[in-house]
């Protein structure tokens, strides 16, 4: 009889310890993320939010690797290409103002390779007219070179199925 109840406790004991440890794996884990989430916030998000913003091209194109591709529906474009175009669309005169917000569904790192999918809602103003709000839908590869975040591939859309990016679309994820 003792031998049962020492067998039973042993096993219970091991379960237990397996327990322990998934639970501080997964915990360690959820950790770290949240660790690399701060990161890229403060390395790629607010600095992207304020560079965009303010039209600064040289600040938004340090996000960027030199190799990054970008694809949205006016198509590929690669490195150089893409860097001289927002140095040449934020170099324009314009009146309006912009204000651009992040909301995320999913944020996935692997050492120095992050996934990150969510939308994104641009609110443009000008003088005497009503405010338009523009949403879409993004997925971007970063990268850790030399201790830095930067982007390394970058598509976005403004519909998904055929049907436009809304409202209800970009507050369904977890918002900067």
């Amino acid at each position: 009889m003792l031998t049962n109840e020492f067998l039973i406790l042993s096993k219970m004991k091991a379960v237990y310890t397996i327990l322990i440890f998934l639970v501080s794996v997964t915990l360690s884990f959820s950790q770290n993320n949240e660790v690399i989430e701060k990161e890229v916030n403060q390395q790629i998000w607010k600095p992207f939010k304020k560079s965009f913003e303010a039209r600064d091209w040289e600040s938004f194109n340090n996000l960027h690797s030199n190799d990054v591709l970008r694809v949205n529906k006016y198509g590929i474009r690669i490195g150089e290409e893409y860097k001289n175009s927002i140095q040449t669309s934020y170099q324009k005169p314009t009146t309006k103002k912009r204000q651009i917000d992040f909301c995320f569904n999913q944020r996935i790192y692997k050492e120095n390779t992050g996934y990150e999918v969510g939308y994104y809602r641009v609110i443009y103003t000008e003088k005497d007219k009503e405010p338009r709000t523009v949403y879409g839908r993004f997925h971007v590869v970063l990268n850790k070179r030399n201790n830095t975040w930067l982007i390394t591939q970058d598509w976005d859309t403004d519909t998904m199925n055929g049907k436009s990016i809304t409202k209800e679309d970009f507050e369904s994820g977890k918002c900067l």
